[in-house]
């Protein structure tokens, strides 16, 4: 029976479930914690069947033994905010219970550069840490660029802004909780503080609004919130087209090498 570990930022709720989706093979565990309402929601209205536990209760588990099982364990997003909070939490977790499983991918990019030396780190326990890369190995930048299915893609439409004229971009998952994210950006120390939001951004050089579109739907009001994010800030949208490559890539990879190995 193997056993994966994935732990994962917030922001990749849409591309797990769609991972869950399509994998029928594998019994899906989340760790109880504040960070899974919103993934449990979205896991109900497709019907994907998973069951809620403690890392207590792992050890002690029956697992069938025809079964793929992943442990899934989400963090918050106040730690995206937080460059080496991020890494003590998710090296922590790793330590206090990576021996438990037969592989570990982590849904993250280098966010502030503190973890692109995770799986080098990592090596000594003797089975596959593997942390989101595209198809030429990059590890990718944050949950951003993973949605562009490619860092290239990701750095061009970077690269290709003006001078002056930064582009704001913006994933289902970042739309549904951008007045959070704002401030944990602090751009404003209160999410309803529109006015000086418009400031900040104004200040920073937004004129345009990213709308990344990866072809999941679980966030239904991602066009109507796109266009109120940019009426308030008064943005031109431009449409990037996105894809959830990266992370189907990355999970079903690690996957058949932890089967490979077991």
């Amino acid at each position: 029976m193997p056993l994966m570990y994935l732990i994962s930022c917030r922001m990749f709720e849409d591309e797990l479930v769609h991972i869950f989706e399509e994998d029928e093979d594998t019994s899906l565990l989340l760790i109880e914690n504040e960070n899974t309402e919103g993934i449990e929601k979205k896991l109900n209205e497709v019907s994907v069947d998973y069951e809620k536990l403690s890392f207590s209760e792992i050890s002690s588990k029956y697992f069938p033994e025809n079964r793929f099982v992943v442990v899934l364990n989400i963090l918050e997003f106040a730690l995206d905010a937080e460059p080496q909070l991020l890494k003590e939490k998710v090296y922590s977790t790793i330590d206090e219970n990576g021996k438990l499983f037969d592989g570990i991918l982590v849904f993250y990019g280098l966010c502030g550069n503190v973890l692109g030396s995770i799986e080098k780190d990592f090596c000594d326990l003797g089975i596959p840490v593997r942390i989101l890369k595209d198809c030429r190995g990059n590890i990718v930048d944050d949950c951003i660029c993973a949605a562009f299915g490619e860092k290239g893609a990701y750095m061009d439409a970077v690269m290709g802004e003006k001078r002056g004229e930064g582009t704001y971009f913006l994933t289902p998952m970042q739309a549904a909780n951008w007045r959070e994210m704002l401030v944990l950006a602090k751009l404003a120390p209160d999410p309803d503080d529109i006015e000086m939001m418009k400031m900040v951004f104004d200040y920073s050089g937004y004129k345009k609004l990213g709308k990344v579109e990866t072809g999941l739907t679980y966030e239904k009001e991602f066009d109507n919130i796109v266009d109120e994010f940019a009426s308030i800030f008064e943005l031109e949208t431009i449409l990037y087209p996105g894809s959830t490559k990266i992370t189907d890539d990355c999970y079903w990879s690690i996957k058949k090498e932890i089967l490979c190995d077991n």
